[in-house]
């Protein structure tokens, strides 16, 4: 193929992503990532994904070639959506407490949608291109990494709190690659780089960014408030804050992020999904159909109702809202997931100095079936959360 039919396939392709509704579009070669796969090895070595299982040296084997996965490709097609970047939650008020939700995840569950437009795209290049077996995509679960490919494109850069920056729209954007076996034109990588600045490494409350581009998985609150599903550590619960899904701190407090303005694809939007926050009390009352008729078809759907409630009552013993103690009570008398009614002993014993607050503790402490709420009880009443 000529320089100038290489070109001019590779501007077809990137015109059509940006028709499907992409708002990035970048190419890379098919290449091994060099050195990605040691770098991911070392960092599961450490710990650092303790928490997230999938993230093994098979994967890290798999994600250092694409061809592993691809044999034909050539190609890499990097491609990313814009989400919402406004900072429009509603704060808690007295008697109303309320859990954040990170701004990927205020619309229908990005998953879907990417995915959807992905395969919309991939059916393009098929129909155009033909190769069925050598054009396929991904959108955040494959064995990539996602910010490997687009930084190799120039789709961005990798910043110090290890999220992708784009000159564009900043971090607020979702990432998605598909491999091809068309020879398309490498785009350069950017030369940009977060410089000298720093801001997101202090500003993460659990010290999760321990040095520049490197993040602790253990430590962050996004992986806390979704990927975990047993008890959060005691010593984090405070630093929470009230996130209930995910975290925007360190991208908050980016200075690329500033006034970055997209086209948001609408299902993204807030007023498709569960929004920027979400009262709190009244989720203790869904049952879990109840919970499925409300979150259907959004990101929180991967937290399950016990996650979600767990994390409910970590930002309740933040939020510190007294109303929020005779709820709770009622959540060691009725929830039937020893989880929940663990952590809400710990929001219990932070909220409430009420003698209807211990009584509810003490009888947890002596009763409940399950010992790890029995002993989070007795650490409310004995170390003197619950203040007299």
């Amino acid at each position: 193929m000529s320089t100038i039919a290489r070109q001019a396939l590779t501007e077809e392709v990137r015109a059509l992503a940006h028709a499907i509704g992409f708002n990035l579009v970048r190419f890379t070669s098919a290449l091994p990532f060099a050195g990605l796969e040691q770098d991911v090895c070392q960092r599961i070595g450490q710990g650092l994904y303790a928490n997230l299982p999938w993230f093994t040296p098979e994967r890290a084997y798999m994600a250092g070639d694409i061809r592993r996965i691809v044999p034909p490709a050539q190609s890499i097609i990097s491609l990313g959506l814009a989400y919402p970047s406004g900072n429009t939650y509603l704060p808690s008020t007295p008697g109303v407490p309320r859990g954040r939700v990170a701004r990927y995840a205020w619309g229908r569950d990005y998953h879907r949608v990417v995915r959807r437009l992905t395969q919309r795209f991939i059916a393009e290049l098929r129909q155009r291109f033909g190769h069925k077996e050598a054009q396929r995509g991904w959108v955040d679960t494959a064995r990539l990494v996602e910010r490997a490919v687009a930084a190799r494109a120039g789709l961005g850069w990798v910043g110090k709190n290890s999220c992708l920056l784009t000159s564009e729209y900043g971090s607020w954007v979702l990432l998605a690659e598909v491999a091809t076996d068309l020879d398309l034109e490498p785009d350069a990588p950017v030369r940009k780089t977060c410089g000298r600045c720093a801001r997101c490494l202090p500003s993460c409350p659990t010290n999760a960014l321990p040095a520049p581009g490197v993040l602790d998985a253990t430590q962050c609150i996004s992986a806390l408030t979704i990927e975990a599903r047993g008890a959060i550590p005691r010593t984090l619960r405070p630093k929470i804050g009230d996130w209930i899904f995910g975290c925007d701190i360190c991208q908050e407090v980016c200075p690329v992020n500033r006034g970055k303005e997209a086209k948001i694809h609408p299902d993204l939007l807030p007023e498709r999904g569960c929004g920027p926050s979400i009262e709190l009390l009244p989720l203790f009352s869904l049952s879990p159909a109840a919970f499925t008729a409300q979150f259907q078809g959004t990101s929180l759907m991967r937290t399950r109702r016990e996650g979600l409630l767990r994390n409910a009552c970590v930002a309740l013993g933040n939020i510190a809202d007294p109303a929020a103690a005779p709820v709770l009570c009622t959540v060691l008398a009725q929830e039937t997931s020893a989880l929940v009614r663990e952590h809400a002993c710990w929001a219990l014993g932070r909220i409430s100095s009420e003698q209807l607050a211990r009584q509810a503790l003490a009888h947890a402490a002596r009763s409940d079936p399950d010992l790890c709420v029995r002993q989070e009880a007795e650490l409310s009443l004995d170390l003197g959360e619950v203040h007299s």
